[in-house]
């Protein structure tokens, strides 16, 4: 599963005090989070290993014809892929991040009322040793990962802004 996902580090689009167009693309598309442990199956049993920080995003509010991979699925991607490029600044010298789009993909959510989501998933594990269970540091990379979601505007699990 891992093989197929594009590392990205560093290289932001934006600098870190520059969010007000972040903050924009964030009501624009609506975008929520939500997490998930990224686990493996080990000697010993099931072993959670990081997280799996998933960023959704739907199209604007009255887009017709929306089906996966079209143009205006491709905007919400590349408006999840500049979230993400922001949010790995925080990319701590223990932990690595890797992102892995599913824009071929439409997601459809009850708790986001079925709206037709892009999903960026971002993988959260240990950069020496990506098999390690989770420990402070895992889970601090988490912690400062949704504090800057949080200051985006980013929602946990559905979209709450009027």
């Amino acid at each position: 599963m891992l093989d197929d996902i594009q590392h990205k580090a560093g290289s932001p689009a934006l600098e870190s005090g520059d969010t007000a167009e972040l903050k924009a693309l964030v009501e624009k598309f609506r975008v929520c989070w939500e997490v998930y442990p990224l686990q493996i199956l080990a000697k010993e049993g099931i072993r959670k290993i990081g997280f799996d920080l998933q960023l959704f995003g739907t199209p604007e509010c009255g887009t017709e014809h929306i089906s996966p991979g079209c143009q205006h699925c491709q905007r919400v991607e590349t408006a999840l892929q500049e979230i993400v490029d922001w949010i790995m600044q925080r990319e701590s010298p223990s932990c690595t991040h890797i992102v892995s789009p599913d824009g071929a993909e439409l997601s459809y959510a009850p708790v986001r009322a079925n709206r037709p989501d892009v999903v960026v998933r971002v993988f959260i594990a240990h950069r020496h040793q990506w098999d390690e269970p989770v420990d402070e540091c895992t889970v601090s990379c988490l912690e400062q990962i949704t504090q800057a979601l949080a200051q985006l505007g980013v929602c946990s699990g559905t979209w709450s802004h009027s």
